[in-house]
């Protein structure tokens, strides 16, 4: 029993001091650990390094446009009458489709009638025919006077004029009461409604504002003297809430305006990234592109001592260079100091760098 009772207070009173030593190496492999990484911090500091390249830009001027649609219509009435039907504003309609409705019961009481003139012409010159038939067979045999047969021949002839005047009447008046209704000149999304329901719509009257929101440009005045420094197919940025998309110039009208000297600018918008109506801002050329030295515009660090950035050397420290800056285009800035093409400088991790810290590159910015 004793040996027993014995045994168990060793077992008891060895295991807090197993769990003791552990915790204690734990804590040490820790604090070794986290010595080691600051030490090694302090020598290498990590950093994402962009290349410095040669690019082809030119100085630019931010021009106000808009994002318009290539296919903004307003649909007028082509007959006159009360509206008896009108799209909603948001239907989104198919070309051909059925924008508004005219009243259209006088117009197909009209149909009727003259369909029933048609039938008169139809069946006078019916009878012409038989009477010039009989006539004819009564000349051979000398019983009907020459007059009598040219005077039937005439009327027959003046029935048949009739019925062609008749069937152009009848399809006049069908096209009257295909004109009642107002359709979608292209597919699109009705915008506005210009008369409403129940109300009296002219001939010409403007019922409704469509316009095709898949199909968009944008569309800017910009000055007259950036005309030889732009040319069709050229791409230009276009910014608009922090956005930044290329657009394809698609026209260029080379007349000025007589009193703001600006010409009218069209570029293709791919995509469709903003809607019609969108306010955008357009960099516009001012001179010809020339080949400059160009790096990432994070490299650069502005002070008010002036700009400078940090160029990893082949020992894999930080040397700063004092840089003069020139022409941006998007991510992409001139600069004017003492690098090279192909040369590395720092872009994330330059801003607290000081000169001659060593440096652990980790990545490159992406293009």
């Amino acid at each position: 029993m004793w040996g027993y009772t014995l045994k168990g207070n060793v077992s008891e009173s060895v295991k807090p001091m197993n769990k003791g030593f552990i915790a204690v190496g734990v804590l040490l492999s820790i604090l070794a650990t986290t010595d080691a990484l600051a030490k090694g911090d302090s020598r290498a500091a990590p950093v994402v390094v962009a290349d410095v390249s040669e690019r082809m830009m030119a100085p630019t001027v931010m021009v106000a446009g808009s994002v318009v649609s290539r296919l903004d219509a307003a649909v007028a009435a082509e007959m006159t009458g009360r509206l008896v039907w009108v799209a909603e504003v948001g239907d989104r309609v198919e070309q051909g489709a059925k924008l508004a409705q005219v009243d259209d019961t006088q117009r197909k009481l009209e149909v009727e009638e003259s369909r029933a003139g048609l039938a008169q012409v139809k069946a006078r010159l019916t009878f012409f025919e038989k009477e010039l038939k009989r006539l004819s067979s009564l000349a051979k045999q000398n019983n009907a006077a020459r007059t009598m047969l040219e005077q039937t021949e005439s009327d027959r002839d003046v029935a048949r004029a009739d019925l062609a005047a008749a069937r152009v009447r009848v399809k006049l008046a069908q096209d009257r009461v295909a004109r009642s209704v107002l359709r979608a000149p292209f597919s699109g999304t009705v915008a506005q409604r210009l008369l409403q329901l129940g109300e009296w719509a002219e001939s010409g009257t403007e019922v409704m504002r469509l316009v095709n929101t898949d199909r968009v440009e944008v569309r800017a005045m910009v000055p007259l003297s950036s005309l030889k420094f732009v040319a069709k197919g050229a791409q230009l940025r276009v910014l608009s809430d922090g956005d930044v998309h290329h657009a394809t110039v698609r026209s260029l009208v080379p007349v000025g305006d007589l009193q703001s000297r600006l010409m009218d600018l069209r570029l293709d918008l791919d995509g469709n990234p903003w809607p019609a109506g969108q306010g955008v801002k357009i960099a516009v050329p001012t001179a010809q592109a020339v080949k400059v030295l160009t790096v990432h515009r994070d490299a650069i660090v502005l002070r008010r001592s002036g700009a400078y950035l940090y160029r990893v050397t082949a020992e894999s420290s930080a040397e700063r260079v004092n840089v003069m800056l020139g022409v941006a285009s998007g991510d992409y800035i001139q600069v004017i100091g003492e690098l090279a093409v192909g040369e590395q400088v720092v872009t994330v991790g330059n801003e607290r760098m000081r000169p001659g810290q060593q440096v652990r590159v980790m990545g490159g910015a992406s293009e």
